[in-house]
């Protein structure tokens, strides 16, 4: 593999694996990480607004997990076993409801200042390991476009499926 600076091989395959957005966004968002590639933190305001959505639009499924679980098992480690619908909603648990929001927020957080440096390292990591098979250039290319890009379909499936469940829930707790 060539260089991996601007305007490199190394770069283009990158933005092949990174999809349309490459160039209007994602390309100036990497430039620091092709310099150095160690840890920045820089913004991605749809990583903190969408957190785990976007990770699975973005086809990184580990860290979806990760930002869909770890709120839930924090906020049990940090209040207990009566964590509940009716415990957060509750009047007399105002403290309760700052917990909630305060963890929803820092996850929100981390997930826009980390995002664009998660993505980058799965993109360069594809490269390198297509960069290292033995396979015709086209194929290899078109493999490069399949792990990349994104995933609307699954994302919207799941959007989908968390609103039902929501309003089930919701109905549910108003039927006598």
């Amino acid at each position: 593999m060539s260089e991996v600076g601007a305007g490199s091989e190394f770069e283009r395959r990158v933005g092949l694996f990174v999809g349309p957005r490459w160039e209007q966004s994602y390309r100036k968002k990497f430039a620091q990480f092709f310099a150095d590639a160690s840890f920045v933190p820089t913004w991605n305001w749809s990583a903190a607004f969408f957190t785990e959505y976007w990770f699975l639009y973005r086809k990184m499924y580990l860290w979806f997990a990760v930002f869909f679980f770890l709120p839930t098992f924090v906020l049990q480690w940090l209040w207990g076993d009566a964590l509940t619908l009716e415990a957060v909603m509750a009047p007399e648990n105002g403290r309760l409801r700052l917990l909630v929001l305060s963890v929803q927020a820092s996850t929100r957080l981390a997930a826009g200042g980390i995002a664009n440096y998660l993505l980058f390292r799965r993109a360069s990591t594809a490269v390198r390991v297509l960069d290292a098979q033995p396979m015709p250039a086209e194929q290899s290319l078109e493999l490069l476009r399949r792990l990349g890009g994104t995933n609307l379909k699954i994302t919207l499936l799941l959007v989908g499926v968390f609103v039902a469940m929501t309003l089930l829930q919701f109905l549910a707790q108003g039927a006598p």
